[in-house]
C-alpha cells in the first residue's frame, strides 16, 4: 500500500506539470521551430513514462485481482471448516447429554452402585478415577470444540475484513487506471497537435526558402538581360559615337608645343556645332548612357564652379562649358583629374569629381 501510494503521488505531481507544460507547448512561437521540436521530445518522453505508469498500476491490478480470488477460496475453506467445527461440537454436546442420561436415568444401574460394588479399595478408587475421567473428557472435549469454532469464526472474519480490503485497493486502482488513460490519451492529442504544427511551419519555411530561390533566380536572370542591354545601347552609342566625333571634334591647335594628337583647339570659339541622334545626350535627355558609361550634366548656373580653374573657360554653341583646347569640362571619379575621356558630344577633360562611379558629369550652360 505505501508503495502504491509513493507511485499515485509521484503520477499526479507528474500528470499536473505535463497538463502546464502540453498547454505552454501549443502557444509557442511559430517561428521558434527548433523549441517546438524540443518540446515535442520532452512531451513524447513523459507521455512514456505515464504509459509506463499505466502498466505497473495494470500489473497491480492484477496482483490484487489474483489476491481476491485467493482469500475467496480461503473463505470457502475457512466456513466449510467452521461447519464441520460446529457439527462436531453438537455432536459431542448430543453424546454428553446421552450419557448423563444414561447414567443417571437408568434404574437397573447408578453410579453409586458402580462405587458400592467395588470388590476393594484399589478397585473403589479406580472406579472412582473413571467416573472423573469420563466427565472430565467430555467437558475438555466440548470446551475444545467451542475454542475451535471460536478460532474458526475468528479466522473467517480475517478473511472476510481482508477481501473488502482487497476489493476496495481494486477499486482505487481501477479509478487511478481510468485517470491516467485519459490523460495519457489528452496527452497524445497535444503531442499529434504539436507535430501537426511543426511539420506545418517546415512546410512553410520550406516554400518560403522555395519562392526566395525563385526570386533570387529571376532577379539574376533580370540582371543579365539588364546587362545585355547596356551592353548592345553601349555599342550602339559607339557607333552614333563614331559617327558624330568627327563633326563634333575641335581642330588642331597650330601652336608648336601643342601638337599632340589629344590636344583640341577652336580658332571660332562658340562655333561647335551639336551632334544629333538617339546616342546624344541633350537637356531633355537628361541620361545618355555611351562608350560604357551613364552621361548625365550639371548646369553653371546651378554650379558656378569658379573653383574648377578652368583655363579658357566659355560656353559652346552646343551649350557646353569648354576649355580652351575646345575639351567638354567634365567630371568623373574614375579618372584622374585632366584625364581625357570620349562622350557623346565629344572628347572630354576631367576637371572635377564626386559623382557615382561608372558616370561622366558634363558641365553645361543648360
Amino acid at each position: 500500500m505505501r508503495y502504491l501510494l509513493k507511485k499515485w503521488i509521484r503520477a499526479g505531481i507528474f500528470c499536473t506539470g505535463l497538463l502546464f507544460f502540453a498547454g505552454s507547448d501549443l502557444t509557442a512561437e511559430a517561428g521558434d521551430i527548433e523549441s517546438m521540436e524540443n518540446q515535442s521530445s520532452n512531451l513524447k518522453n513523459e507521455l512514456d513514462n505515464v504509459n509506463q505508469e499505466l502498466l505497473d498500476i495494470g500489473n497491480d491490478i492484477a496482483d490484487v485481482e489474483d489476491k481476491i480470488e485467493e482469500t475467496t477460496g480461503e473463505i470457502e475453506k475457512t466456513r466449510e471448516q467452521l461447519a464441520i467445527a460446529k457439527h462436531s461440537e453438537s455432536q459431542q454436546y448430543e453424546e454428553l447429554k446421552l450419557r448423563i442420561k444414561y447414567m443417571y436415568e437408568n434404574d437397573n444401574i447408578s453410579m453409586l452402585e458402580v462405587l458400592v460394588s467395588a470388590e476393594s479399595m484399589n478397585d473403589f478408587l479406580n472406579k472412582v478415577d473413571f467416573i472423573q475421567n469420563v466427565s472430565e473428557y467430555d467437558r475438555n472435549k466440548l470446551e475444545e470444540f467451542r475454542t475451535l469454532r471460536k478460532n474458526i469464526a475468528d479466522q473467517e472474519q480475517h478473511l472476510v475484513d481482508e477481501k473488502e480490503s482487497q476489493v476496495k485497493l481494486q477499486k482505487e486502482l481501477d479509478t487511478r487506471q481510468s485517470e491516467l488513460k485519459a490523460k495519457a490519451d489528452s496527452m497524445s492529442v497535444d503531442l499529434a497537435t504539436l507535430r501537426n504544427r511543426i511539420k506545418e511551419l517546415r512546410a512553410e519555411e520550406a516554400r518560403r526558402a522555395a519562392e526566395e530561390a525563385r526570386k533570387a533566380a529571376e532577379e539574376a536572370r533580370r540582371q543579365e538581360e539588364e546587362q545585355a542591354r547596356k551592353k548592345e545601347e553601349a555599342a550602339e552609342e559607339k557607333k552614333q559615337s563614331d559617327k558624330t566625333t568627327e563633326t563634333s571634334a575641335p581642330a588642331k591647335s597650330d601652336s608648336s608645343d601643342k601638337s599632340s594628337s589629344d590636344k583640341k583647339t577652336s580658332s571660332n570659339k562658340g562655333s561647335y556645332d551639336m551632334p544629333s541622334g538617339g546616342g546624344v545626350l541633350t537637356k531633355k535627355k537628361g541620361v545618355n548612357y555611351y562608350n560604357g558609361h551613364r552621361e548625365t550634366y550639371y548646369s553653371q548656373k546651378v554650379l558656378p564652379g569658379h573653383g574648377l580653374k578652368i583655363p579658357g573657360r566659355h560656353v559652346a554653341s552646343d551649350g557646353t562649358i569648354r576649355d580652351s583646347d575646345g575639351y567638354i569640362c567634365v567630371a568623373s571619379s574614375d579618372y584622374p583629374k585632366g584625364t581625357v575621356v570620349k562622350t557623346s558630344l565629344g572628347p572630354g577633360k576631367v576637371y572635377d569629381s564626386g559623382c557615382a562611379s561608372g558616370t561622366i558629369d558634363l558641365y553645361t550652360d543648360w
